[in-house]
């Protein structure tokens, strides 16, 4: 959960949440599949005309990933979305939120077509998959021992990232397969990289799960790091205060980003009320830094 986003830092005229966005993106997805069909249907979807890509118009690229062939289709992506989007609601703003839809979709639907440019039959592109593999590997980067539980895997439950790396490499083997089931597997692959890239330029070194870096530390021979500095590390490092001390010493220091991460970790898992005076103020003031008011 990020900091704007806990019960004692809410304000009435407060923006909105990414997991506000996330519901907005929903409901824009289930809208689209009730209102948009006929030539609309063919104006938004990403369309092959006379055997070429060339035809299409820009915008496809971005409208197609808010349109879906059925039912099932619009279910299981909104069902996706939803599960990982979650995720990523917590630690992102809503237009961080939004971009994140939008460029993962659009990244998937770009590699499609980078690989498809003159396709031999008609082919006709919608679907939010690209976008939902984007929040996929977003959840990867900033929650990555989430554990999942999947039916009909023998290996659950399951980390974010392994279920990430799994589908990857899934979807790299069914594209090179080039099986016919009629699924764009290089716009998930598009959608993955479209979310790493989109929280690797927001976040850069400070998401909790990088895949590259991870891979470096594992031929390094390191362990990885998947979580967020503990309270009592930061307090063993910087030897602030005991809990016990009083408001005023809580204001002598500037916040740094790592004691806020620690705070807002040891919030999340032991609530609000583990919390004693000066670390509660230690949060205000973070707060006030944040606002520009010190």
């Amino acid at each position: 959960m990020s900091f704007y986003d806990r019960d004692y830092n809410r304000r009435n005229d407060a923006p909105m949440s990414g997991r506000q966005m996330l519901i907005s993106l929903i409901i824009i997805n289930i809208a689209a599949y009730f209102i948009v069909g006929g030539n609309m249907y063919d104006a938004f979807a990403l369309t092959v005309k006379d055997g070429s890509f060339r035809s299409a118009y820009i915008w496809q690229i971005f409208t197609a990933a808010f349109l879906h062939r059925d039912f099932w289709h619009l279910f299981f992506n909104m069902w996706g979305l939803y599960i990982f989007g979650s995720l990523v609601a917590d630690h992102v703003s809503a237009p961080k939120m939004l971009l994140l839809y939008i460029v993962g979709g659009a990244i998937g639907n770009l590699l499609f077509i980078l690989f498809n440019l003159q396709p031999v039959i008609p082919m006709r592109v919608v679907g939010a998959s690209g976008a939902v593999c984007a929040m996929m590997a977003a959840a990867a980067t900033v929650e990555p021992n989430r554990r999942f539980m999947i039916i009909f895997m023998p290996f659950t439950p399951i980390k974010t990232t392994t279920l990430v790396i799994c589908y990857t490499i899934m979807e790299v083997l069914m594209e090179l397969s080039r099986t016919s089931d009629g699924v764009a597997h290089l716009a998930h692959l598009g959608g993955f990289l479209g979310g790493y890239l989109i929280m690797r330029l927001f976040y850069g070194r400070r998401l909790p799960w990088d895949p590259f870096r991870a891979l470096a530390q594992k031929l390094a021979g390191k362990p990885p790091v998947h979580r967020a500095p503990r309270w009592e590390e930061v307090k063993a490092e910087n030897t602030p205060p005991p809990p016990t001390a009083d408001k005023g010493n809580a204001n002598n220091t500037r916040v740094s980003q790592r004691e806020l991460d620690a705070l807002l970790n040891k919030l999340s898992e032991y609530g609000i009320n583990s919390l004693s005076e000066y670390e509660l103020e230690r949060l205000r003031k973070a707060r006030k830094q944040m606002r520009g008011e010190e």
